[in-house]
């Protein structure tokens, strides 16, 4: 027989975060993929690809530290 699960709840009551939506992600993954076609196709696609892609990171990192930073506020 096994015991029955508790209702009660677990952790530090606090609940989790869950990030907003965001449209780096999806910039960032068109850059990668822009980016290995460009290996195949030519350079100037594989140029294109890095500076897309390497900006919507470092977009995306800005919008994760503001987040952070407001979390504590």
């Amino acid at each position: 027989m096994t015991p029955e699960p508790s209702h009660e709840p677990t952790g530090h009551g606090a609940a989790a975060h869950v990030s907003p939506p965001s449209w780096w992600p999806l910039t960032m993954a068109i850059g990668v993929a822009l980016t290995l076609t460009g290996l195949v196709i030519n350079r100037v696609a594989m140029a294109i690809g890095i500076v897309i892609g390497v900006a919507s990171l470092a977009l995306w990192v800005r919008d994760a530290r503001r987040e952070f930073h407001e979390l504590d506020e």
